[in-house]
């Protein structure tokens, strides 16, 4: 497996950042849940197309899977990414596990800023010569599009997260810490 900060040195980086009310532990709870059976948030589609093309090669791509408990660790699987860093709430940082040629990271960066939240999503790239160049070329613009789009949609689900939480009505339905019950779907798949 690759050493934590490893990527940071890859020569080619594309990624996208907003920014939210919300607190940096409602963002990290919408960050950490990605993958398996939540799928990646927005724009699926194109997160299917690429796990297709993966699975024709021999790959992967198709299996969903998240690591029972909800709370991650280096070395844990989501779908076919390995957890490299996982530091709640501010870093995740996931290996690459499709076939291509080349070696990559998607890390997530949440930091606070003033009475808010920034939340970054990076990809970094080490190609594997020309075929390695040619395709981060080939992904660089959908990375640019799919990131923007991703950021805004984590800080939407963590602010929508927070006001449930925050209601009067559902703190009274809240039940004991460890159940569900009462709270909408997003809130307890992020729970």
């Amino acid at each position: 497996m690759a050493r934590p900060d490893e990527h940071l040195g890859y020569p080619y980086r594309a990624g996208g950042e907003a920014r939210t009310r919300a607190r940096p532990e409602s963002v990290w709870r919408v960050v950490s849940s990605i993958g398996g059976e939540n799928r990646y948030l927005t724009l699926n589609a194109l997160w299917t197309v690429r796990e297709a093309v993966d699975a024709l090669l021999g790959g992967e791509g198709l299996v969903r899977r998240r690591p029972a408990g909800g709370v991650l660790r280096p070395g844990d699987r989501i779908d076919s990414w390995t957890v490299l860093v996982a530091d709640a709430p501010h870093r995740l940082a996931l290996l690459f596990g499709m076939k291509a040629p080349g070696r990559g990271v998607l890390e997530f960066v949440i930091r606070r800023e003033g009475e808010g939240t920034v939340v970054s999503a990076t990809a970094y790239w080490k190609p594997d010569g020309l075929p390695g160049v040619l395709y981060w070329r080939a992904m660089e613009p959908a990375h640019l599009f799919l990131f923007r789009m991703l950021t805004r949609e984590i800080c939407r689900r963590a602010e929508q997260l927070e006001a449930e939480l925050a209601s009067p009505a559902r703190r009274a339905e809240q039940p004991a810490a460890g159940s569900s019950t009462g709270l909408s779907l997003a809130a307890r798949r992020l729970r």
